[in-house]
């Protein structure tokens, strides 16, 4: 029987650095795609405490990131990545693999679903089955065991084993939209990684900024509670979540109540 080696897909942003600290891999791989974020992932990674876990590598695979989209969406991503760490990590040296895409609750894209973890897993088993090449084959498993929770549910458990989510909210980098190389938190339109992370952490009593309340908050109420009113969002666990926070925002910021204080200078996420 051949030793399993766990590797979690990293991104460095709040649901892979949360997850490292659940699922405890033995290896962080970030895929470096030169998608239009990479450069300052990869930055923030580096100058993280992560930047010298000897858990961590970096691949460089540039190929993926001419195929993304304008909603940051790559087609079929979650297809490539597994077959790229398979290669990198050699079956002679690593045995079989479990590989944890970080998928949760709020994940609808196909390639984070039960369906697309099972047949990829038995896909690339059948594929490293006993053959000239690997005679003692090898088992792959595609590993969504996260999926099962929300982001507000797995800090939750990270609170019960005695974390710290103030620190760890600093520890993860999550933007589609960075000012000065910081988070934007929604100051130019609605920036999902940004008002999701804001959500999970400030039900879990992370403290923020009155500024990003703001933010964040009158960002949520002028373009994603109007889907929400309209029935057209989506994502019921989540729209608890969000209208859990309004009430909380209303309460903490009563002299904003009534007030439009929202300007969005970017449009691209409507």
């Amino acid at each position: 029987m051949n030793k399993v080696t766990k590797v979690l897909l990293f991104s460095g942003g709040s649901d892979s650095v949360l997850i490292n600290y659940l699922y405890k891999p033995d290896y962080l791989v970030y895929i470096n795609m030169h998608t239009r974020y990479s450069e300052e992932e990869i930055k923030k990674i580096k100058n993280s405490k992560f930047g010298n876990d000897p858990r961590l590598r970096i691949i460089d695979f540039p190929f993926l990131g001419q195929y993304e989209r304008e909603d940051a969406i790559i087609p079929l991503r979650n297809l490539y990545l597994p077959m790229i760490i398979c290669n990198y990590f050699d079956v002679d040296n690593y045995g079989d693999l479990d590989i944890c895409l970080g998928a949760t609750a709020g994940d609808r894209v196909l390639d984070k679903s039960p369906k697309f973890a099972e047949d990829t897993s038995a896909l690339l088993t059948y594929l490293y089955s006993p053959q000239h090449w690997i005679p003692e084959g090898r088992k792959i498993r595609i590993n969504i065991d996260y999926k099962k929770y929300t982001k507000t549910e797995m800090l939750k458990l990270y609170k019960a084993k005695g974390g710290d989510i103030n620190e760890l909210m600093h520890e993860s980098f999550s933007c589609y939209d960075p000012i000065d190389g910081q988070e934007c938190w929604c100051r130019n339109g609605i920036c999902k990684p940004c008002f999701r992370k804001y959500i999970a952490y400030k039900l879990n009593g992370a403290y923020f900024d009155p500024s990003i309340d703001v933010s964040v908050c009158e960002a949520i109420k002028a373009e994603i509670l109007p889907q929400i009113e309209a029935g057209t969002y989506g994502r019921a666990e989540e729209e608890k979540e969000i209208k859990e926070v309004l009430k909380l925002y209303e309460k903490e910021h009563p002299e904003n109540i009534g007030k439009i204080l929202y300007k969005n200078n970017n449009h691209r996420h409507q």
